[in-house]
């Protein structure tokens, strides 16, 4: 007698930039049977999210072209796109724009559910999901318009949400002339073209988003603006190299479990790196693929002190400017156009043409425009996401999901949601941003293709064996 056929699973995945479209992109290729993708995002365009979605070319990946492949097995695919799409020669250690990488990801993406034909489907709709109800078999999403979608499993790559302006006085957030999320659609433009207000521009921040608001903003406009940028620490990111270097990896099985002792082999391994190539860039990069290990020799108080004590100034050794952006920022400062300071905003009020700003050293700023660089809040409990507030919400059998490390994302078993009882409750699987707090690295392009491949593999499995019902981890 035949068997029963398989049955065609559908798949929710909520967000549509990297990390959604990636998965999607895997689920594409890897499907051996039929399987139906549903991607949940208000974006007209899958494959950009905030970080890709930019179209100033002056916005450049801080990952040479060689890191960034969709595809963990073919490490050149997205130089390769790029001769192909430019008509020119392209140099994998060449920083491309982050829209160029938005397309990639979108055509890609197009191509592989091409080559599925009929055995993977996709839809894209333009809502925002607010809630999961489990049930055997799998979950319903309910969506902003109080539509439904049933599923056999769910995945959340949402990625990091707006910019908080949690920082800014009340006088400040309630102005017309703050950006409090300036990768909204045609806010940047508004500051870069505007003639009629006060030259100046102040950023809040001073990270790798501060640098390209401040390319953008004084780039085709008034000759006489000045960006000042602002901060906790004053500092930015260190600078990428001018060529490739290889990097200085290190043995770290003998390098212990405490964060002391760690820090203290990191300090030693970095110093040891320099002296033998001449640059501390090698021997960070060596440590790119290990610091999840390290992460996760580490209790959870050892984490927060990281975060504490040591975060700020990983960060900008780690997240560099690429070389192309550094000397625009250098040409800048050298000709008086870029300040930086430690400081940070206690007052503001309105002028005819513009605000003025009191800073907490002494110092008061005459701008048009403040614009917020400073990020979002990373804790999952102060975002007010209808869909992660479900999650952790109370209910009969407990919570579906519960905070990691400093709320930086949920636990989970290999992506896959750990509930309030320690154990995978529903078919629902995060990655990206949402696993920080069990990974720390897990927003750079390398890690989520990997993670994306990864969840792919694990819902198809799932689907196949039939262990998505409630409760049953696979």
């Amino acid at each position: 007698m035949p068997g029963r056929p398989p049955i065609r699973p559908t798949v929710v995945l909520v967000g549509g930039g990297a990390a959604g479209s990636l998965t999607a992109l895997h689920l594409a290729r890897e499907a051996t049977h039929g399987v139906d993708l549903v991607v949940i995002d208000p974006a007209p365009e899958l494959g950009t999210g905030t970080a890709f979605g930019t179209t100033d070319p002056t916005h450049l990946l801080n990952v040479p072209a060689s890191g960034m492949s969709a595809l963990p097995d073919d490490p050149g695919h997205f130089a390769q796109w790029r001769a192909a799409t430019t008509g020119a020669e392209v140099d994998p250690h060449e920083f491309a724009p982050r829209a160029a990488w938005g397309r990639y990801v979108a055509e890609t993406l197009s191509s592989a559910l091409a080559d599925a034909g009929p055995r993977v489907t996709l839809r894209h709709l333009r809502r925002r999901a607010v809630a999961v109800e489990p049930h055997p078999g799998g979950v319903t999403v309910t969506l902003d318009d109080r539509s439904t979608v049933t599923a056999q499993s769910l995945v959340i790559g949402t990625g990091l949400p707006a910019p908080s302006v949690a920082w800014a006085p009340p006088a400040l957030r309630d102005s017309e002339r703050f950006l409090a999320d300036p990768w909204a659609p045609g806010m940047l433009e508004q500051v870069r073209y505007d003639v009629a207000s006060l030259p100046d521009v102040l950023i809040v921040g001073t990270g790798l988003t501060m640098v390209d608001i401040a390319s953008t903003v004084t780039t085709n406009a008034r000759g006489d603006r000045c960006v000042h940028a602002v901060s906790r620490s004053g500092e930015m990111p260190r600078r990428h190299a001018d060529g490739p270097q290889a990097p200085a990896v290190p043995d770290i099985s003998e390098w212990g479990h405490g964060l002391d002792t760690i820090v203290s082999h990191v300090r030693a391994h970095l110093a040891d790196a320099e002296r033998l190539t001449g640059d501390w860039r090698p021997g960070v990069d060596g440590l790119r693929h290990l610091v999840q290990d390290l992460w996760g020799r580490l209790d959870d108080a050892d984490r927060l002190r990281f975060l504490r004590d040591h975060a700020g100034e990983w960060n900008r050794v780690r997240h560099r400017i690429p070389a192309p952006s550094a000397r625009r920022i250098d040409d800048l400062h050298v000709g008086g156009r870029l300040t930086t300071s430690a400081a940070r905003v206690t007052d503001a009020e309105a002028l005819d043409d513009g605000l003025r700003v009191h800073l907490s050293n002494g110092s008061v700023r005459d701008v048009g425009w403040v614009v917020n660089a400073t990020g979002p809040d990373t804790d999952v409990r102060n975002l007010h996401d209808p869909l992660l507030d479900d999650l952790l919400r109370s209910r009969p059998d407990g919570s579906l999901a519960v905070p990691a490390t400093a709320g930086m994302g949920f636990r989970t078993r290999g992506g896959r949601l750990v509930s309030s009882s320690g154990r995978p409750q529903a078919p629902i699987w995060v990655l990206g941003a949402l696993r920080r707090g069990e990974l720390w690295e897990s927003t750079a392009v390398p890690d989520i293709r990997n993670q994306a491949l990864a969840v792919a593999g694990a819902v198809l499995s799932a689907s196949a064996s039939g262990a998505v019902t409630e409760g049953v981890s696979p």
